[in-house]
């Protein structure tokens, strides 16, 4: 435990099946009432050290734990068609507020999702919840810049609109800047600004200490886990509603056992959001039993030890507690297919097909649906009880035995995937929609609310497909499952490029092709660009299987490990070079030590990545990429005549790149006309082969270049920095908001709140500051003749500036021209020109610069 993890501790100050369960009903209804006279009786709350919000309902996968956790959202929403024996009606009053968060087919705990679910759920129009509110804004601006909040209208009234309301209402200085669009990085940290000055008109906000601890934790690394945190402010919000309007709400998470992984890495998430939710009551359905009340786990998982969840020892006997599902009972069996025969499609089931049902069942609900497909199936046959009474697997082959052909070939697809929709298992079967929409509808067919795979079919179907026998016509060898591997493969890689402009939906869809990979242990090249490309490295980690040495999908997971747990420059490369250590496939190796070489060079160190490139360019020397890397390289090291033996001997075949490189030397030598002239035309092309980051990255080079030479606007510097900004590219926006104090030299109101926006952004997001932010301030104080001023930035650029660069050699010319000694020494331009004369064309610039 951290003590990030304390700052809500009140001492820290900084299938559809009718089971007929009437025990484990009763258990939760009569908890449901104690659990909403806590929250009214305002001890349900985060000043309570002991948990008792959480009910367990764990058994063995067929039990029916799916349909119990319907059938009791069902009924605390009133919305139960047959209640059956269970008469008693929910607790009066306000009406009850639910939450269905299902787990089945992910790996992942999508700690925003959940914590926007939960606010939705208790939206309304007297409602106010300003601590959730910011940090949730502040957070999502840091972490998915670009993207807007999802809709979150419920029952018809609009909570991101609220959302945004209470932005406008709480900040001071936001006025009516704040929309329902997308969020950006400068929105977050103008909340983390105004939030850290304590600028905020509601008193009772600013009595939220742990707002603010979220909000520095945002900064430093908008993670999953701060996300996760977000639903104590939640709680927080609650916490001061009058008693009597504090919601009841009650969250049914379903399936757990898929985000119960041995790393706890996931489980951590969800722990942490139940744990700070005390008046929200959590049904928690899963095939294992939960073990937070281990008194060892303290390391694992952040809330842990009996004395945090009493309830959850196994010993414990008053609920909230452990409910092992256990078998339907006899009674219910028989109870329940003697009110299936002969209604709803079901023929008359005799005395001997129930009995045999009801020996072979065990009390399983899947048990019961699969028999009665089978029973609809061969009614004109005549039913044999002989037929009926077979074990689970058994049962589910016959159900799948009995369908149409072309349904079973779909089914056969669907099974080697976790989730899928109709286009997906239709594509790769060469079957028509009508079939794929009949499969859907059947029992074997679960239906959910993903956004993009709806269907799945349950493990023990699935577990029955894939252990077909080869004898039965039809029947899929080993190799045939994995030829419709790698159909599905495909597939997927075409749904991927449809949705090349929405990263959310194509995770989805890269997250179900790397489940594909671990299953049949393929290899997808085109994935692995796919999940590079994808903006977020933190965020698709979070979605990949766990890293594993003997696969080529768990190495791909293990190259991106690095940024699974928000860890910075430093730590990454340690990672990485970790991962190198040991033995990887040929391209991962070499995807590693290319990343490898990126983060070096981000960081300055720019032997290493020139050592590593070098190698691998050896290794591949027709490779235009590592011919180009090598050659970025060399240039931002002033190695001119190396620079100039590698392009004659490696030249680069794409015209772009030689003419980016020429663009870069001639900038160095102060001929800004030509030195536009590369990233322009670099943009432009990547722009139309949908490359919109890196094109970015040469569309900010261009503006900077332009700016110096006078010919940008403030318009045009917005325009990139708003670019930027939707992509959370900060190194670019840095440069952009530089280029607009440029602009606005001038006017030194206006300049000086852009260098302190830009400061702003340098402390957001964990960085120094760089070139940009000297040789902007060096315009503005020179355009206002501002010795002192300079002075400090000359005192500031020396206490931070170590390495050279070709930027900052020219940072260094406007201190020379400002009549301080150079720093550093005159580079030699191999093969070009007297430096005398890039010397002259640099004091020419600077001359117009500061003085047009």
């Amino acid at each position: 435990m951290t003590e990030f993890d304390r700052i809500f501790e009140p001492q820290f100050s900084a299938t559809e099946l009718f089971t007929n369960r009437v025990n484990e009903y009763s258990a939760f209804s009569n908890f449901l009432r104690l659990h909403s006279a806590r929250v009214r009786d305002g001890s349900a709350v985060l000043g309570q050290s002991a948990r008792r919000n959480v009910m367990s309902f764990y058994g063995i996968g067929g039990i029916g734990k799916t349909e119990l956790s319907r059938r009791l959202e069902s009924w605390v929403r009133r919305e139960l068609s047959d209640p059956g024996d269970w008469r008693e009606d929910p607790p009066s009053g306000e009406a009850l507020h639910s939450v269905r968060i299902d787990f089945h087919g992910s790996r992942v705990v999508n700690a925003v999702d959940v914590v926007l679910r939960l606010r939705a759920a208790v939206a309304g129009r007297r409602r106010r919840f300003p601590a959730f509110d910011l940090g949730l804004t502040a957070w999502w601006s840091l972490a998915r810049p670009g993207t807007a909040l999802p809709d979150l209208s419920t029952g018809g009234f609009d909570v991101r609109g609220q959302i945004t309301d209470t932005l406008n209402e709480t900040l001071s200085d936001a006025g009516a800047s704040f929309g329902v669009g997308p969020l950006t990085v400068r929105t977050g940290i103008r909340i983390v600004e105004d939030v850290r000055a304590n600028r905020l008109r509601s008193r009772t906000l600013r009595q939220c200490q742990p707002l603010v601890h979220i909000m520095n934790q945002t900064q430093q690394d908008p993670s999953d886990y701060v996300a996760a945190t977000l639903a104590g402010l939640l709680s927080w919000d609650l916490e001061n509603l009058p008693l009597n309007k504090r919601p009841v709400t009650v969250a049914f998470a379903d399936a757990a056992e898929y985000v119960q992984g041995d790393d706890r890495a996931q489980e951590r998430l969800l722990n942490r959001i139940v744990h700070l939710t005390p008046g929200v009551l959590w049904v928690i359905t899963s095939r294992n039993r939960l073990d937070w009340d281990s008194p060892h786990l303290h390391q694992l998982l952040p809330a842990t030890g009996p004395r945090t969840w009493p309830g959850l020892r196994l010993e414990a006997q008053e609920d909230p507690r452990q409910h092992l599902v256990g078998d339907l009972s006899d009674t219910d069996v028989e109870k329940y297919l003697r009110a299936a025969s002969d209604t709803a499609g079901n023929p008359l089931l005799t005395p001997a097909v129930i009995d045999s049902i009801c020996r072979g069942a065990h009390g399983l609900p899947l048990y019961l649906s699969l028999s009665l497909s089978i029973a609809r199936a061969t009614q004109d046959q005549g039913l044999s009880a002989d037929a009926f009474g077979g074990p689970l697997p058994e049962l589910a082959t016959r159900v799948f035995a009995n369908l149409p052909e072309k349904e079973r070939e779909l089914a056969r697809a669907a099974s080697l995937v976790p989730r899928f929709d109709e286009e997906l298992i239709t594509q790769v079967a060469g079957a028509l929609l009508g079939d794929a929409h009949r499969l859907c509808r059947r029992t074997l067919v679960t239906r959910d609310q993903h956004a993009l795979f709806p269907y799945r079919l349950h493990d023990a179907v699935r577990a029955a497909i894939a252990h077909e026998s080869v004898a039965e016509p039809g029947a899929w060898a080993p190799a045939d499952r994995t030829a419709m591997a790698r159909e599905l493969l495909e597939a997927l890689h075409q749904r991927s490029n449809r949705l090349l402009h929405d990263s959310e939906r194509c995770l989805d869809v890269l997250e179900i092709a790397a489940a594909l990979c671990v299953d049949h242990d393929l290899t997808a090249v085109w994935l692995a660009d796919a999940l590079s490309h994808l903006p977020g490295f933190s965020k698709t980690a979070q979605r990949l299987p766990p890293p594993a040495s003997n696969t080529w999908i768990g190495q791909v997971s293990g190259m991106f490990e690095p940024w699974r747990h928000g860890n910075q420059g430093p730590q990454r490369i340690a990672c990485l070079e970790n991962l190198l250590s040991g033995p990887l496939q040929p391209d991962i190796r070499r995807r590693g030590r290319i990343r490898l070489a990126y983060l070096h060079r981000t960081r300055g160190d720019c032997e290493p990545a020139l050592q590593l490139l070098t190698e691998l360019l050896a290794e591949n020397p027709e490779s235009d990429l590592l011919r180009y890397q090598v050659a970025r390289t060399l240039h931002s090291m002033g190695r001119y005549a190396e620079l100039e033996q590698h392009l004659s001997a490696c030249p680069l075949s794409d015209p772009t790149t030689g003419l980016r490189i020429s663009s870069d030397l001639a900038y160095d030598r102060g001929l800004l006309d030509e030195a536009v002239i590369g990233p322009a035309t670099r943009a432009a092309y990547l722009r139309e082969k949908g490359r919109h980051r890196v094109a970015l990255e040469n569309e900010v080079a261009a503006l900077w270049r332009r700016t110096l030479q006078g010919r940008s606007t403030t318009t045009d510097c917005e325009a990139v920095l708003e670019d930027a900004d939707h992509f959370g590219e900060t190194l670019c926006m840095r440069t952009a908001l530089a280029a607009m104090v440029i602009c606005e030299a001038d006017d030194p109101s206006a300049a000086l709140r852009l260098i302190a926006d830009a400061q702003s952004l340098v402390r957001a997001t964990g960085g120094f500051p760089g070139w940009r932010e000297w040789t902007s301030q060096l315009v503005f104080g020179m355009r206002h003749a501002d010795r002192p001023y300079i002075d400090q930035v000359r005192q500031s650029w020396l206490a931070g500036t170590t390495r050279w660069s070709p930027s900052q050699q020219v940072v260094d010319r406007f201190f020379v021209f400002s009549g301080y000694p150079a720093r550093f020494p005159q580079p030699q331009l191999v093969g070009l020109e007297d430096p005398t004369e890039s010397d002259r064309r640099w004091n020419t610039v600077i001359t117009l610069l500061v003085d047009p």
